[in-house]
């Protein structure tokens, strides 16, 4: 979905969208959508200078990061986001990077791409560890196993071998 900035007027400045599975793509190896993606918000020009506010509802299916089993999650976020045109961005002195910096996006200076908006929203609000549940037991690493529905014999730890001659130690 396109924001087309030349079209934008007071009556036109919320937008709202559905995306449909299969519409939109996260790009992440990690993450899949699972559902409808809901998005609604307000554009505001200034000086140039555009801001999309808006808040976004999606539900997101990770892989466990111990058993690998699939795990749904709804991200529900808010986002607040300065866009400035590109010929604008490059005209500004190299400097180093504020926090305020952190949140402004570059656009051609004609439309705003709200996919890739969602996207990158989507992205951030997601956890960096996804757990099926607090005590996961993994996989075992020798034998692939999940330790959640069976147990096997296999050594927790395999040995290094730059390390058997203690074992006749003991």
């Amino acid at each position: 979905m396109r924001i087309e900035l030349e079209k934008l007027d007071e009556a036109n400045r919320q937008f709202a969208h559905v995306f449909e599975p299969g519409e939109l793509s996260l790009e992440d190896e990690r993450a899949r959508l699972a559902g409808q993606v809901e998005v609604r918000g307000r554009v505001s020009r200034e000086d140039g200078q555009v801001n999309v506010k808006g808040h976004l509802n999606a539900p997101v299916e990770l892989d466990c990061d111990r058993c690998l089993q699939p795990i749904t999650t709804q991200v529900d976020a808010d986002f607040d986001v300065d866009y400035m045109p590109a010929a604008v961005y490059a005209a500004e002195p190299v400097a180093e990077l504020q926090d305020d910096d952190l949140a402004v996006s570059v656009f051609d200076g004609e439309a705003i791409d709200i996919d890739d908006l969602v996207r990158e929203q989507i992205i951030l609000a997601l956890s960096s560890r996804a757990l099926c549940r607090d005590d996961c037991k993994g996989l075992c690493p020798v034998c692939g196993i999940d330790k959640n529905f069976k147990g096997c014999e296999c050594e927790s730890q395999p040995s290094d071998p730059r390390w058997a001659a203690l074992n006749d130690l003991r």
